[in-house]
């Protein structure tokens, strides 16, 4: 069997193999697309090179989902007996993918028309050939075939085999198959999912998984309300004294635990005192209580010096009259009120 008749066969089984193959489909219609790739050549013995390998690049459009068109650039350097040679070919080709498939490849068949530029000489061929195809994602393809080169000048028959990768350009836009429908069945009513019970279909539920006892918006969100959260402090002192008693420790750990939970808040401490004594005196006493609270609240608890400040009022602010021992007990204090706003889901009814 000679050279000639041998590719002839090759090219003959391989399309045999590709109307073989079982259905798949892609979805190309109206996208351009690149093809880089490499390409081995088995020349015609009357050529006289040797085999040889080079590059070629493709540019295509999509006629269908099956069937495109491409136009593709070849260069492949040769050793001629008669020296150094060098090919060069354009061609334009039709490619069509069969509806089938082997596994995970799709064959195709291809077929053109070319020019081939040589120091000999120039020549136009005839090109035949079939390949396999791997979809890697919508945008990346790679592909390989075996392909006959006839010279219809020269009468040579040439063996190609190349490989490569296909990139689509744009979005695909698949058309939907429109399946055999059975006999109507008989009508249901239509389950709209609702994952999370809410009340707001899936479809539209911009916060999913919402708990079941939350009220939602039309978006499936929960609704949100303000609520003012407070908390009071007052710590008494005995007579004439700036020093925080051990009963008054767990007040103050509620306000750093307030202070802890909400991280916008400052707190300010108000250090107060009975009419005994001058003013002056009593001015500096409620400075030093205040001040004595504040300590408290940071080496004791651990709340940031920068989030508590204290300020002294003297005996400026009774709270009650300075005439009795009781009034006077109560006046001798720290106080401080400290508030948030915080936002808690509203609970469905």
């Amino acid at each position: 069997m000679d050279r000639k008749t041998f590719k002839a066969l090759s090219l003959v089984l391989a399309i045999g193999t590709t109307a073989l193959a079982a259905n798949v489909s892609s979805a190309d219609e109206g996208r351009f697309y690149i093809a880089p790739g490499i390409q081995w050549m088995d020349f015609d013995s009357d050529r006289q090179s040797s085999d040889k390998t080079g590059y070629n690049f493709g540019f295509g459009y999509g006629l269908s989902d099956n069937l495109s068109t491409e136009l593709t650039y070849s260069r492949i350097s040769m050793n001629a007996l008669a020296g150094r040679d060098r090919l060069r070919a354009i061609r334009l080709d039709l490619l069509y993918k069969f509806d089938n498939s082997i596994g995970t490849l799709s064959p195709y068949f291809v077929g053109g028309l070319g020019d081939v530029d040589l120091q000999s000489g120039k020549d136009t061929t005839l090109n035949l050939g079939a390949g396999f195809s791997y979809r890697l994602n919508d945008i990346a393809e790679w592909r390989t075939a075996a392909r006959t080169f006839y010279g219809i000048a020269d009468r040579t028959f040439d063996l190609g085999i190349e490989t490569g990768f296909v990139f689509h350009l744009g979005a695909s836009a698949p058309a939907e198959r429109v399946e055999p429908s059975a006999a109507p069945a008989p009508a249901e009513a239509a389950v709209i999912a609702d994952a999370d019970g809410d009340g707001v279909p899936d479809t539209r539920d911009a916060c999913p998984d919402t708990p079941r006892n939350y009220a939602v918006d039309e978006r499936g969100c929960p609704i949100m309300l303000d609520e003012v959260a407070r908390i009071d402090l007052t710590v008494q002192f005995d007579f004439d004294q700036s020093v925080v008693k051990p009963e008054f420790f767990e007040d103050i750990r509620r306000v750093a635990d307030f202070l802890v939970a909400n991280d916008d808040v400052v707190a300010v401490v108000e250090g107060h005192t009975d009419s005994a004594g001058s003013d002056e005196y009593n001015q500096g006493l409620s400075e030093r209580r205040a001040a004595a609270v504040r300590q408290v609240l940071i080496e004791r608890f651990g709340v940031s010096a920068a989030r508590v400040s204290s300020v002294g009022f003297g005996e400026s602010r009774p709270v009650t009259s300075n005439a009795s021992a009781e009034g006077r007990a109560q006046n001798r204090r720290v106080v401080g009120a400290m508030t948030a706003t915080m936002q808690r889901p509203q609970l469905r009814n």
